[in-house]
């Protein structure tokens, strides 16, 4: 993508954390919450000179976090700084900078969920025959679950675009942003499986008999 949406001169994309709670029907839920990552030098146009320049070209935390321009999180209550934010501070500049686009948080958060929804069902029948063929007892189907990585880059036209999706998301935590967004994370993912002791004596019961 040679024209992406700049924030400070930079290129920037962002880590979109999606739950898969169920595969047969699919089941997915999108956390409201993410993390952008930031490259460290100012965004120039490819071409020949400057294709090697990684800092300026890539937004992989583990590359740019050792450039001397790197400046790192160290409040979590700062996440609108520094060259990783949260997706949150994202969304909200995009809303208060860009008016004439229109767009609202509510309004991109429904383009994220547009491109999981459709990344997930592309590959649900494939899902869905591995689980059966692993699991044909789960009647619930909410016996497995998985929590994925999704990076998005926006366009100049502050388009969403699927560049990658992760099956082992990174839950390192190297910074105060990194530990509350990946703690809330997984906080809401452990209370959405409903984890609890009148389930597990459920699901013995049906096994025995």
């Amino acid at each position: 993508m040679h024209k992406p949406y700049l924030i400070d001169g930079l290129k920037f994309d962002m880590r979109i954390y999606c739950l898969i709670y169920g595969v047969d029907p699919l089941r997915v839920f999108v956390f409201r919450e993410g993390l952008a990552r930031f490259a460290t030098e100012e965004y120039v146009g490819p071409y020949r000179n400057n294709l090697d320049n990684l800092y300026m070209h890539l937004t992989n935390y583990a590359i740019n976090k050792y450039s001397e321009n790197f400046e790192p999180n160290e409040d979590s209550g700062d996440d609108d700084t520094g060259h990783k934010r949260s997706v949150t501070a994202i969304f909200k500049y995009i809303e208060e900078n860009e008016p004439e686009s229109g767009l609202t948080v509510a309004k991109l958060w429904d383009m994220i969920d547009d491109i999981a929804v459709k990344t997930l069902v592309s590959a649900q029948p494939q899902l869905c025959h591995s689980f059966r063929s692993l699991q044909p007892d789960d009647i619930e189907n909410s016996m497995c679950f998985e929590v994925l990585g999704l990076d998005i880059f926006l366009d100049d036209k502050i388009k969403p675009w699927l560049i990658e999706t992760n099956s082992l998301a990174s839950f390192a935590t190297d910074s105060p942003l990194d530990k509350k967004v990946k703690l809330d994370l997984m906080y809401e993912t452990i209370a959405m499986l409903n984890l609890n002791a009148k389930r597990k004596k459920k699901a013995k019961k049906i096994k025995t008999e």
